[in-house]
């Protein structure tokens, strides 16, 4: 991801598969029109919201047929709900090859590491305000948005509270650990983080972020009582200091 997040999607890496809740009888799949589809829905969605989002802006976005996208999705709240899942899946533009997409089967520093820098890799890549407008439409329309946000919110979040639910069951955390306070901590200070630099000095953010995210993770495990390895604590790199990312405030 490069720059502040835009919501553009042109250019943007694909997007993997969501399975469509109608299709019409005996018609193929097309993989490519769907990411075509999925990708124009974040664009405009990023672009104008929920009340700006219509089949038929995305058809003209897309470039494919009314009739082709209404086959496959049956209303504008599953279409939404796939493409931001969607987007959420794919392998950041920054990390194409899956590195920091978090795997089970990593310990869980290596986990929540992963976990956060792909989270803060979606901030800040295309997608970032298509997120961002997922959070605020969320709360603000929470009946409209239910399918949507279990599609694209709940759904990772309960896979993340049961890897370190694993953790506690495995001894790696004590059983007075808070899956949700862990979380919270080191993806809200992620969010924060990136939310409050100023575009000047993002530059600055994006160099030392790796740097950031392994000493906030290092940080929340020790006061968690981690009982796997960790890095032997350093000192912040001068990148990584918020007195003038925070200065404008």
């Amino acid at each position: 991801m490069t720059g502040s997040p835009d919501g553009r999607v042109g250019g943007a890496p694909s997007v993997p598969r969501t399975t469509p809740e109608r299709r019409g009888p005996g018609r193929p799949r097309d993989p490519e029109l769907e990411r075509k589809v999925l990708l124009a829905t974040v664009d405009v969605f990023g672009e104008r919201g929920w009340v700006g989002l219509s089949f038929e802006e995305i058809a003209l976005r897309s470039q494919v047929g009314k009739s082709s996208i209404y086959l496959r999705w049956k209303s504008k709240e599953s279409l939404l709900g796939d493409a931001l899942r969607g987007i959420q899946l794919s392998p950041s533009e920054a990390s194409p090859e899956g590195e920091d997409v978090p795997a089970p089967e990593q310990s869980l520093r290596d986990y929540l590491v992963a976990h956060a820098m792909h989270r803060a890799l979606l901030y800040l890549g295309p997608y970032g305000l298509a997120l961002l407008r997922l959070y605020v439409e969320t709360f603000a329309h929470p009946e409209i948005f239910a399918e949507i946000r279990e599609k694209a919110l709940t759904s990772f979040v309960l896979v993340e509270r049961h890897r370190v639910d694993a953790a506690i069951r495995n001894a790696e955390l004590p059983p007075s650990a808070s899956p949700v306070q862990l979380l919270d901590a080191v993806e809200g200070a992620v969010f924060m983080h990136i939310l409050v630099t100023p575009p000047a000095l993002r530059h600055r953010m994006r160099a030392a972020l790796r740097d950031y995210v392994e000493q906030l993770v290092d940080n929340q495990l020790r006061a968690a009582g981690y009982r796997g390895r960790l890095p032997s604590p350093g000192s912040v790199p001068e990148e990584t200091l918020p007195t003038e990312r925070t200065a404008d405030r």
